[in-house]
């Protein structure tokens, strides 16, 4: 899904929020880059276009784009244009210990979720993926996936926005289906099936975008989960990242004790 389209910038900027434009523009930059939606040696449009999109001058743009090169997500040359040079910053050296439960009691949470909710469909696209999503697939430069982005919401109040790239050619996993029904579900009427899921938990702040849907303020704290699900071959199936309102979500686990299993020192 392209990230400079029209439609997508629309909403990104918000006059009514404290936060400057520029700013919010380099969240929502800094954001795309952080999450691989634009990749290494990709260019962005140009500052007069990228301006009138947005409603904004030029110096605006500027302002939004120089932390960002100076902090060698960006490179700016003069004549060239400006294209991303970074990718995920950092890339952490420490693996924490991961927490395993049962897989089955994680789709019953699922089909839980969705029937007392309510979702909405952002976008829908068949797309060769950004770089570091086809690394993860390790998907060939041609191979499309299907992306999606939707908001989910429960008592009227949007609570988690749902960004995600899935491996099928099913002709059901459509648009259609996607605005109508919960994920699990059509995984099941795909014949999509998982032999295991792993998930991760972060903190970070909100972009733009997401703030708009979750209706929150930008560079606020959100709960994010990553959820990377895997067919019987280990073959990465689906990737789908979740940005939750804290103040609509409580994240719980229940922890077994197995004792046929060695234990672990704490």
């Amino acid at each position: 899904m392209d990230p400079f389209t029209a439609q997508s910038l629309k909403g990104v900027l918000r006059r009514d929020l404290p936060a400057p434009l520029y700013h919010q523009l380099q969240a929502f930059l800094r954001g795309l880059i952080e999450r691989g939606e634009i990749a290494d040696g990709e260019r962005l449009p140009r500052e007069e276009e990228l301006a009138r999109c947005l409603g904004i001058s030029r110096v605006t743009v500027r302002q939004a784009l120089q932390p960002l090169a100076e902090q060698g997500l960006l490179l700016r040359q003069r004549g060239l244009g400006t294209r991303v040079c970074g990718g995920r910053p950092g890339g952490g050296h420490g693996i924490p210990m991961p927490l395993k439960a049962p897989l089955g009691e994680l789709m019953h949470s699922l089909d839980i979720l969705a029937e007392h909710t309510r979702v909405r469909l952002l976008g829908w696209e068949r797309a060769v993926p950004p770089a570091p999503v086809r690394a993860s697939f390790d998907s060939g430069p041609d191979e499309t996936l299907v992306r999606c982005v939707r908001v989910r919401y429960r008592h009227g109040l949007p609570f988690g926005y749902y960004a995600s790239w899935t491996r099928t050619d099913h002709p059901d996993f459509d648009a259609d289906h996607l605005a109508r029904g919960s994920r699990i579900a059509l995984f099941r009427r795909c014949g999509i099936g998982f032999s295991q899921v792993r998930q991760s938990v972060s903190a970070q702040r909100v972009g733009a975008l997401p703030a708009l849907h979750l209706q929150m303020t930008l560079g606020q704290a959100v709960l994010t989960l990553e959820r990377r699900a895997y067919g019987r071959d280990r073959q990465l199936l689906d990737l789908l990242e979740i940005q939750y309102r804290p103040d609509q979500l409580r994240y719980q686990m229940r922890l077994d004790h197995e004792p046929d299993l060695p234990e672990t020192s704490a």
